[in-house]
């Protein structure tokens, strides 16, 4: 059994670094947990699964989950700070009308490229007027999304 562990304790890195370093890794589980699996059927098998076995490869997925959690994590703030505080995005490709329909994206909303996703499903575009403080343009509500809060 192979041991890589440099989650936490590895090389500062930043950005892309980072996400190279944890491709890397999830590359290097992939092609060492064939053998891995096989090592442990064998000895469950044999009615003597190896502790040690067992316990690094439960870190190696530790690590790698808690570091890929963190990342994801940071990328979700990072994408909830383009947003206003309220929450209120207008549906992407709207219909040609004065008002388009505001959705709720919620506290933790899916991007999809330059899209949000709303908490009931529609996909919204992330740039509008003024909020409903007076900065943008008032849209209608969507009636799925004012029922969620």
């Amino acid at each position: 059994m192979r041991r890589l562990r440099d989650g936490v304790a590895g090389a500062v890195l930043t950005g892309a670094g980072r996400d190279q370093r944890l491709l890397d890794r999830i590359r290097d589980l992939h092609g060492s947990l064939a053998q891995d699996l096989a090592w442990l059927a064998r000895t469950v098998d044999e009615d003597a699964p190896r502790p040690d076995v067992l316990r690094d490869l439960g870190e190696r997925l530790t690590d790698l989950g808690a570091d890929l959690v963190m990342r994801a994590d940071e990328l979700d703030a990072r994408v909830r700070a383009t947003l206003p505080s309220h929450g209120w995005l207008p549906e992407a490709g709207a219909r040609r009308r004065a008002l388009a329909v505001a959705h709720q994206v919620g506290p933790h909303p899916l991007r999809c490229g330059p899209i949000f996703l709303a908490v009931c499903g529609a996909a919204c575009f992330p740039f509008y007027g003024t909020d409903p403080g007076g900065r943008t343009a008032r849209h209608e509500r969507c009636e799925k999304c004012l029922h969620v809060r």
